[in-house]
């Protein structure tokens, strides 16, 4: 579907891929996408890597590794990695620390497959990791080269960041983009399924983008949209998010973009 619509790549979603990797093998998936002639630009998500227990820091380390050896065989760029819930009675130091500690880990374990690690912040309000402020001092104090920002214009906007703290980003250090629209309305309510078409939204992803375009960050653009329930199949959606995404990339102002 992908190919057919006209994407160049693919961002591999790892709860859907976990299962056909137990039945064909990593050989198998990673001929299918290459006859396709098409690239593997990341593999998303590793869910609530902040605040495990011991057991649970072990195995979330051991799913980025794994995930890091996937990403390499597909010749993909980085690993997705999702902050946790910040526990009752953390706060935003106790937040700092654990991402800090958190991520460290996982760029070591990434590391020896010289694969690099995507922090996504998540605007929810019980995310420990909720802006691109909070995402920039755990990336600033991990300070290893293989730890990147995964900036998602969704959760840009639910959380509440600025192109303030976007412009405080070294461009190189932002290595994936994100698109997707939210609606008008209460941004605290707002959930994954609320994503919107590019520019259909509220949010502001012309600001971002021309943002972006002056800092000189050019990082790959993933399309994450839900599609309609009762709208098109979904190689006609698929074809329309791309049309969407590729407008908006060339024409910032489609989304009221003001200048940064």
């Amino acid at each position: 579907m992908a190919a057919s619509a006209g994407y160049d790549a693919l961002e591999l979603w790892l709860p859907k891929l976990w299962p056909d990797l137990e039945r064909r093998g990593p050989e198998a998936l990673v001929g299918m996408v290459k006859r396709r002639r098409l690239a593997a630009v990341a593999l998303a998500p590793i869910r609530d890597v902040t605040f495990r227990d011991g057991a649970g820091r072990e195995q979330v380390v051991a799913e980025t590794r794994g995930a890091a050896q996937l990403a390499r065989a597909f010749g993909a760029s980085w690993v997705v990695v999702q902050p946790g819930e910040r526990p009752d009675g953390a706060d935003e130091r106790d937040a700092l620390g654990e991402g800090r500690d958190a991520l460290d880990r996982l760029c070591r374990a990434s590391e020896r497959h010289d694969v690099g690690v995507a922090l996504m912040p998540l605007g929810f309000e019980w995310a420990s990791l909720r802006t691109l402020r909070q995402a920039r001092a755990v990336i600033d104090a991990v300070g290893r080269r293989s730890i990147g920002l995964c900036l998602d214009t969704f959760h840009f906007h639910v959380g509440g960041s600025s192109l303030a703290d976007l412009r405080s980003f070294a461009p190189r250090s932002i290595g994936l983009l994100r698109l997707a629209d939210a609606p008008a309305g209460d941004r605290e309510g707002l959930r994954d399924e609320h994503r919107l078409l590019p520019g259909k939204g509220t949010a502001p992803l012309g600001e971002i983008l021309a943002t972006l375009r002056v800092m000189g960050a050019d990082p790959p653009a993933i399309v994450d949209a839900r599609p309609p329930r009762d709208g098109d199949d979904a190689a006609g959606w698929a074809r329309r998010l791309l049309e969407s995404a590729r407008a908006l990339v060339k024409n910032p102002q489609l989304a009221g973009a003001r200048p940064a």
